[in-house]
Protein backbone atom coordinates (compact mmCIF):
# COMPACT_ATOMS: atom_id res chain seq x y z
CA UNK A 1 0.00 0.00 0.00
CA UNK A 2 2.88 2.39 0.75
CA UNK A 3 4.24 1.77 -2.72
CA UNK A 4 0.84 2.59 -4.21
CA UNK A 5 0.65 5.81 -2.19
CA UNK A 6 4.13 6.82 -3.29
CA UNK A 7 3.19 6.20 -6.89
CA UNK A 8 0.09 8.35 -6.42
CA UNK A 9 2.23 11.23 -5.10
CA UNK A 10 4.46 11.01 -8.17
CA UNK A 11 1.40 10.91 -10.37
CA UNK A 12 0.03 14.07 -8.77
CA UNK A 13 3.25 15.98 -9.43
CA UNK A 14 3.68 14.69 -12.96
CA UNK A 15 0.04 15.22 -13.89
CA UNK A 16 0.00 18.78 -12.54
CA UNK A 17 3.21 19.81 -14.27
CA UNK A 18 2.20 18.25 -17.58
CA UNK A 19 -1.23 19.87 -17.45
CA UNK A 20 0.20 23.34 -16.90
CA UNK A 21 2.82 23.08 -19.63
CA UNK A 22 0.51 21.63 -22.29
CA UNK A 23 -2.55 23.79 -21.73
CA UNK A 24 -0.97 27.13 -20.86
CA UNK A 25 0.39 27.37 -24.42
CA UNK A 26 -3.12 27.35 -25.87
CA UNK A 27 -4.99 29.52 -23.35
CA UNK A 28 -5.25 33.26 -22.96
CA UNK A 29 -4.35 34.86 -19.61
CA UNK A 30 -7.97 34.90 -18.41
CA UNK A 31 -8.48 31.19 -19.12
CA UNK A 32 -5.11 30.32 -17.60
CA UNK A 33 -6.08 32.14 -14.39
CA UNK A 34 -9.29 30.15 -14.32
CA UNK A 35 -7.30 26.94 -14.68
CA UNK A 36 -5.17 27.51 -11.55
CA UNK A 37 -7.90 26.82 -8.95
CA UNK A 38 -9.19 23.94 -11.07
CA UNK A 39 -5.74 22.36 -11.00
CA UNK A 40 -5.65 22.73 -7.22
CA UNK A 41 -8.98 20.89 -7.04
CA UNK A 42 -7.59 18.05 -9.14
CA UNK A 43 -4.63 17.68 -6.79
CA UNK A 44 -7.00 17.51 -3.81
CA UNK A 45 -9.11 14.91 -5.60
CA UNK A 46 -6.09 12.72 -6.24
CA UNK A 47 -4.97 13.08 -2.62
CA UNK A 48 -8.43 12.02 -1.44
CA UNK A 49 -8.36 9.01 -3.72
CA UNK A 50 -4.94 8.09 -2.39
CA UNK A 51 -6.30 8.26 1.15
CA UNK A 52 -9.06 5.85 0.18
CA UNK A 53 -6.52 3.21 -0.77
CA UNK A 54 -5.54 4.01 -4.31
CA UNK A 55 -6.79 5.28 -7.63
CA UNK A 56 -9.36 3.28 -9.50
CA UNK A 57 -8.44 2.16 -12.96
CA UNK A 58 -10.74 2.78 -15.87
CA UNK A 59 -12.44 -0.28 -17.34
CA UNK A 60 -10.95 -1.41 -20.63
CA UNK A 61 -14.46 -1.85 -22.05
CA UNK A 62 -14.66 1.89 -22.70
CA UNK A 63 -11.90 1.72 -25.30
CA UNK A 64 -13.42 2.05 -28.77
CA UNK A 65 -10.70 2.97 -31.25
CA UNK A 66 -12.30 1.41 -34.33
CA UNK A 67 -11.93 3.34 -37.59
CA UNK A 68 -14.78 5.60 -38.69
CA UNK A 69 -15.27 6.01 -42.44
CA UNK A 70 -17.04 9.37 -42.66
CA UNK A 71 -18.32 11.99 -40.24
CA UNK A 72 -17.11 14.18 -37.41
CA UNK A 73 -15.87 12.09 -34.50
CA UNK A 74 -15.97 13.70 -31.06
CA UNK A 75 -13.44 11.73 -29.02
CA UNK A 76 -13.02 11.78 -25.29
CA UNK A 77 -9.58 10.37 -24.49
CA UNK A 78 -8.90 9.17 -20.96
CA UNK A 79 -6.14 7.24 -19.24
CA UNK A 80 -6.17 4.25 -16.93
CA UNK A 81 -6.34 6.70 -14.02
CA UNK A 82 -9.67 8.47 -13.61
CA UNK A 83 -10.17 11.47 -11.31
CA UNK A 84 -13.54 13.21 -10.71
CA UNK A 85 -12.53 16.18 -12.88
CA UNK A 86 -11.65 13.89 -15.79
CA UNK A 87 -15.03 12.18 -15.45
CA UNK A 88 -16.75 15.58 -15.32
CA UNK A 89 -15.10 16.62 -18.59
CA UNK A 90 -16.33 13.39 -20.16
CA UNK A 91 -19.90 13.74 -18.89
CA UNK A 92 -20.21 17.43 -19.84
CA UNK A 93 -18.79 16.84 -23.31
CA UNK A 94 -21.09 13.87 -23.87
CA UNK A 95 -24.10 15.83 -22.65
CA UNK A 96 -23.23 18.70 -25.00
CA UNK A 97 -23.00 16.36 -27.99
CA UNK A 98 -26.20 14.49 -27.16
CA UNK A 99 -28.19 17.65 -26.44
CA UNK A 100 -26.95 19.99 -29.16
CA UNK A 101 -26.30 17.51 -31.97
CA UNK A 102 -28.94 14.82 -31.50
CA UNK A 103 -30.01 14.86 -35.15
CA UNK A 104 -26.40 14.63 -36.37
CA UNK A 105 -25.83 11.71 -34.00
CA UNK A 106 -28.88 10.03 -35.47
CA UNK A 107 -27.77 10.33 -39.09
CA UNK A 108 -24.11 9.54 -38.41
CA UNK A 109 -22.77 12.99 -39.24
CA UNK A 110 -21.46 13.22 -35.66
CA UNK A 111 -20.06 10.24 -33.75
CA UNK A 112 -19.26 10.20 -30.03
CA UNK A 113 -16.42 7.92 -28.93
CA UNK A 114 -14.66 7.25 -25.63
CA UNK A 115 -11.10 5.95 -25.94
CA UNK A 116 -8.52 4.89 -23.37
CA UNK A 117 -5.35 6.31 -24.88
CA UNK A 118 -3.16 4.05 -22.76
CA UNK A 119 -4.52 0.93 -24.45
CA UNK A 120 -2.34 -0.49 -27.28
CA UNK A 121 -5.18 -0.28 -29.82
CA UNK A 122 -5.46 3.48 -29.27
CA UNK A 123 -1.74 4.25 -29.59
CA UNK A 124 -1.90 5.40 -33.26
CA UNK A 125 -4.67 7.90 -32.45
CA UNK A 126 -2.94 9.08 -29.28
CA UNK A 127 0.25 9.69 -31.26
CA UNK A 128 -1.51 11.49 -34.10
CA UNK A 129 -3.47 13.78 -31.79
CA UNK A 130 -0.50 14.25 -29.40
CA UNK A 131 -2.51 13.02 -26.41
CA UNK A 132 -0.73 13.17 -23.06
CA UNK A 133 -3.64 13.93 -20.71
CA UNK A 134 -7.41 13.29 -20.83
CA UNK A 135 -8.98 15.63 -23.36
CA UNK A 136 -11.66 16.08 -26.05
CA UNK A 137 -10.59 15.85 -29.70
CA UNK A 138 -12.62 16.58 -32.85
CA UNK A 139 -11.64 14.59 -35.94
CA UNK A 140 -13.16 15.03 -39.40
CA UNK A 141 -13.12 11.67 -41.19
CA UNK A 142 -13.34 11.01 -44.94
CA UNK A 143 -13.00 7.51 -46.43
CA UNK A 144 -11.53 6.27 -43.17
CA UNK A 145 -8.81 8.95 -43.04
CA UNK A 146 -8.48 11.95 -40.74
CA UNK A 147 -8.89 15.06 -42.88
CA UNK A 148 -8.82 17.64 -40.11
CA UNK A 149 -8.66 17.57 -36.32
CA UNK A 150 -8.55 19.83 -33.28
CA UNK A 151 -7.77 19.10 -29.64
CA UNK A 152 -9.95 21.07 -27.22
CA UNK A 153 -7.44 21.79 -24.47
CA UNK A 154 -9.60 24.56 -22.98
CA UNK A 155 -12.03 22.01 -21.52
CA UNK A 156 -9.70 21.83 -18.52
CA UNK A 157 -10.05 25.54 -17.82
CA UNK A 158 -13.82 25.57 -18.37
CA UNK A 159 -14.94 22.36 -16.67
CA UNK A 160 -15.94 24.30 -13.55
CA UNK A 161 -18.19 26.62 -15.62
CA UNK A 162 -20.75 24.40 -17.35
CA UNK A 163 -22.39 27.08 -19.56
CA UNK A 164 -18.98 28.25 -20.80
CA UNK A 165 -17.86 24.63 -21.28
CA UNK A 166 -20.96 23.84 -23.34
CA UNK A 167 -20.62 27.00 -25.43
CA UNK A 168 -16.96 26.25 -26.17
CA UNK A 169 -17.44 22.60 -27.15
CA UNK A 170 -20.61 23.33 -29.14
CA UNK A 171 -18.95 26.20 -31.01
CA UNK A 172 -15.92 24.15 -31.97
CA UNK A 173 -18.10 21.28 -33.23
CA UNK A 174 -20.25 23.66 -35.26
CA UNK A 175 -17.16 25.18 -36.87
CA UNK A 176 -15.96 21.72 -37.89
CA UNK A 177 -19.36 20.86 -39.35
CA UNK A 178 -19.60 23.97 -41.57
CA UNK A 179 -18.10 23.35 -45.03
CA UNK A 180 -15.00 25.43 -45.69
CA UNK A 181 -15.72 28.67 -47.48
CA UNK A 182 -19.41 28.75 -46.55
CA UNK A 183 -19.85 31.02 -43.51
CA UNK A 184 -23.11 30.59 -41.67
CA UNK A 185 -25.71 33.39 -41.42
CA UNK A 186 -27.99 33.37 -38.35
CA UNK A 187 -31.63 32.67 -39.07
CA UNK A 188 -33.47 35.85 -39.98
CA UNK A 189 -30.31 37.71 -40.96
CA UNK A 190 -30.86 37.06 -44.68
CA UNK A 191 -33.35 39.94 -44.83
CA UNK A 192 -30.70 42.28 -43.43
CA UNK A 193 -28.28 41.75 -46.28
CA UNK A 194 -27.00 45.09 -47.64
CA UNK A 195 -28.56 46.45 -50.83
CA UNK A 196 -26.17 47.30 -53.63
CA UNK A 197 -25.72 50.99 -54.30
CA UNK A 198 -23.72 50.47 -57.48
CA UNK A 199 -25.11 53.06 -59.92
CA UNK A 200 -23.84 51.07 -62.90
CA UNK A 201 -26.51 48.42 -62.27
CA UNK A 202 -30.01 49.29 -63.58
CA UNK A 203 -32.87 49.41 -61.10
CA UNK A 204 -35.11 46.43 -61.84
CA UNK A 205 -38.91 46.43 -61.94
CA UNK A 206 -39.81 49.97 -63.07
CA UNK A 207 -40.46 51.02 -66.73
CA UNK A 208 -38.09 53.43 -68.39
CA UNK A 209 -39.71 56.85 -68.79
CA UNK A 210 -38.30 58.95 -71.65
CA UNK A 211 -37.23 62.43 -70.64
CA UNK A 212 -38.37 65.20 -73.07
CA UNK A 213 -35.61 67.23 -74.59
Amino acid sequence: MELKNAAAVCLISLFSATLVVLIARSLDSQAAARLEPQLANIVEELRALRGQGGIAAAPSASTTAETVNDGLVVYYFHSNTRCPTCRSIQSQAQETVQTCFSSQLGNGKVIWKIVNYEQPAAKPLATKFEIQIPVVVLAEMKDGQVQNWKRLDKVWALVGDKPAFTKYVRGEIERMLVPEGRPTMPQGEESKAPISTDESMPFQGLPTIPIPR
